[in-house]
């Protein structure tokens, strides 16, 4: 079943490649795009209901903090008293549509990943890149730049809180993106570039929620 999937992901690459003139480069950015895209509208709402517990769980934070120190000896208290305290306001455990949208990402994410990486040998050059199938430095440091700006863009990431930790996911982006070849490179490009989309309505969205 999963030879198939994948073999139905490269057939697809294959034939968007045709449609742009033999251009494998732009068929992975197509291909990036258009499953990216397809997911946003879930992982948007996924995103806009982790920002929405966020906030609420920022205005609950002295209470928190109360049960904290009353249940300090007893953490089975205090694990009960903080879930009673989330069933009181409404806040969800955010595990359920987290784990939807990982379970509908993951599968497409990896799928498109392992045919990319099988084709790649035979995907030639684009733009700059003299071969799809090597790493690419400068590929690898723009992937890092739109990784960088779309955490830029998450509102789910308060100016206090960005500390260099926060950034690693950037580095990480570089070395991976370093360290493969450029066909996957280009799959995290276009995947990355909706994710800076998505953070932008993401910020939109908060903004017209009442404070």
């Amino acid at each position: 079943m999963w030879t198939m999937f994948v073999d139905g992901i490269s057939a697809l690459l294959n034939q968007l490649a045709t449609w742009m003139d033999s251009s494998y480069g732009l068929a992975v950015i197509a291909l990036a795009l258009a499953v990216r895209l397809a997911m946003l509208p879930m992982t948007l709402h996924a995103a806009e209901q982790g920002w929405l517990r966020q906030r609420k769980l920022a205005t609950l934070k002295p209470q928190l903090e109360r049960l904290r120190e009353r249940h300090a000896k007893d953490p089975a208290a205090h694990a009960a008293a903080i879930q009673s305290l989330y069933r009181e306001h409404g806040i969800a455990s955010g595990l359920c549509s987290g784990m939807l949208t990982a379970l509908v990402q993951a599968p497409m994410s990896a799928g498109v990943y392992a045919a990319i990486r099988q084709g790649v040998a035979s995907m030639g050059s684009f733009l700059w890149i003299p071969k799809l199938a090597r790493p690419d430095l400068w590929l690898a440091l723009l992937v890092a730049a739109v990784s960088m700006i779309a955490m830029l863009f998450n509102p789910m990431l308060p100016e206090q809180v960005r500390t260099l930790l926060h950034w690693l996911p950037v580095v990480i982006s570089f070395l991976m993106a370093w360290h493969v070849a450029a066909g996957l490179g280009l799959y995290w490009l276009g995947s990355g570039s909706v994710t800076v989309l998505q953070n932008l309505l993401l910020r939109q969205r908060v903004r017209r929620l009442p404070a």
